[in-house]
C-alpha cells in the first residue's frame, strides 16, 4: 500500500518513546531537550522537565508514565552527541500526567555507565527493559563498548538481569505467542526470547533484516509488528513469523525512532528531524 506521512509536530530536539494517553494525546520523551511533551488537536503542551536524558516511554496500568533515562545522552545529528550537564546515573523514573516525577529503579546490575533505553511490560506486569550500556564509545572507541543486558524490574522496584547481549539491545515487544523480540540495532535483526513466568529463555534470531536496516523502537498492530529502522530511514512492517510484509519508507534523514498505534494511525518519531508524524493503517 501507498504509505504518505502526515506532519503533526516541528521543531523538537530528538523524540522518541510515543505513548496513546487516555485523553486521545500522544506523549512522547525529547531526549535533547530533557522534556516528555503531549500533543493532541494541534496543541503542543509540556508535561515535565527531566534530569539526563528520557529515551524510552510506556504507559503503566496505574496510569503512570514509564520512562527509561539514559542519564543525559542525546544525539545532535547522526555525527554528534550532546551531554546534559549534570550527568545522572541511568535508570527508570515514573511520571505522572499532571508532572509529578518520581525514581522508580535506581540499582542497575551490570557495568557502568547504564543506559535504559527502551521498555515494555511483562504479562506479569514486571517492567522488562534494554540497557546498551556505555554506547557513546562506539564512534571514537569501540573496541571499549561492554555490549548490552536485558534487565526486568518488579512491582517494588527491584532490578534483576534476564540476559547479557551483544550489538545495542533496543526496542522491545512481546508477541501474542508470549514470546519476548527484541531489536539489536548494530546487528540489523530482531532477536526472540521464550518467556515463562517473568524468565527469559535462549536467545534465538526471529527476523534478519538487510544491512542498512537498524532495528529501533517497535509496536504490536493486530497480527503486524511495526518496526522502526532509525538511520535506515524506514519503518518495517513485519508478519507474526517475522517475515517482511512491507516496507514504509520515511524519507532521507529522517531517522525513525520509535513508534506507537492509536486511533487508526501509525504515530512515529523523527530523530533528527526532530518531528511526530502518523500513518493511515
Amino acid at each position: 500500500m501507498a504509505w504518505k506521512a502526515e506532519i503533526h509536530v516541528t521543531g523538537l530536539g530528538f523524540p522518541e518513546g510515543p505513548v496513546a494517553l487516555p485523553d486521545g494525546s500522544i506523549a512522547f520523551v525529547d531526549l535533547l531537550h530533557a522534556k516528555v511533551r503531549a500533543w493532541r488537536d494541534g496543541a503542543l503542551r509540556e508535561i515535565a522537565a527531566l534530569p539526563g536524558a528520557p529515551n524510552g516511554m510506556r504507559l503503566g496500568a496505574d496510569g503512570m508514565l514509564y520512562i527509561a533515562n539514559n542519564g543525559g545522552l542525546a544525539p545532535r545529528s547522526l555525527e554528534e552527541l550532546a551531554f546534559a550537564e549534570p550527568q545522572i546515573s541511568g535508570r527508570i523514573q515514573r511520571l505522572s500526567l499532571s508532572g509529578r516525577l518520581e525514581d522508580f529503579a535506581t540499582e542497575l546490575p551490570g557495568a557502568k555507565p547504564s543506559r535504559p533505553n527502551d521498555l515494555v511490560f511483562s504479562p506479569q506486569g514486571e517492567l522488562v527493559f534494554t540497557d546498551p550500556q556505555n554506547w557513546e564509545v562506539l564512534g571514537p572507541e569501540p573496541a571499549a563498548y561492554h555490549g548490552g543486558q536485558m534487565l526486568v524490574a518488579d512491582a517494588s522496584g527491584k532490578v534483576r538481569q534476564l540476559a547479557r547481549m551483544t550489538g545495542f539491545p533496543n526496542g522491545l515487544a512481546f508477541h501474542p505467542d508470549g514470546s519476548l523480540l527484541v531489536g539489536i540495532t548494530m546487528e540489523h535483526r530482531v532477536v526472540r526470547f521464550p518467556w515463562h513466568e517473568g524468565k527469559a529463555g535462549m536467545m534465538q534470531e526471529w527476523c534478519r533484516l538487510d544491512d542498512t536496516f537498524n532495528p529501533d523502537g517497535m509496536v504490536l498492530d493486530g497480527d503486524r509488528f511495526f518496526v522502526t529502522g532509525s538511520t535506515g530511514d524506514r519503518i518495517a512492517v513485519l508478519g507474526l513469523d517475522g517475515r517482511v510484509i512491507d516496507m514504509i519508507e520515511t524519507g532521507p534523514g529522517s531517522d525513525p525512532t520509535n513508534c506507537c498505534v492509536h486511533d487508526g494511525r501509525l504515530w512515529v518519531t523523527l530523530g533528527i528531524p526532530g518531528q511526530l508524524v502518523s500513518y493511515r493503517l
